[in-house]
């Protein structure tokens, strides 16, 4: 049985935002990456994925600041963030 909305995870949110994701439901993966970095704010990999999201939508300011946080956080994931956004 799948947790209720209030009692979902951070890991939980993250991989209702994969999902959005794969199905380039990318506001929605957003809206999930971001709640479950309201359960963890150190969830990088919800910050890069959350990036991702943003770069596919064309929000290159929000993109940059999703992915300081998440070099900030995880710095040897530089290589994967400049991928997408070259100019890190």
């Amino acid at each position: 049985m799948a947790a209720e909305i209030d009692e979902r995870t951070q890991y939980d949110w993250f991989s209702v935002g994969k999902m959005h994701e794969t199905r380039n439901e990318y506001k929605e993966a957003i809206q999930a990456y971001e709640e479950a970095i309201k359960l963890d704010p150190k969830f990088a990999k919800a910050w890069f994925y959350k990036s991702r999201a943003h770069h596919a939508l064309k929000q290159k300011k929000e993109a940059r600041e999703c992915a300081v946080k998440a070099l900030q956080l995880e710095p040897t994931w530089e290589k994967h963030i400049k991928k997408f956004i070259p100019d890190i």
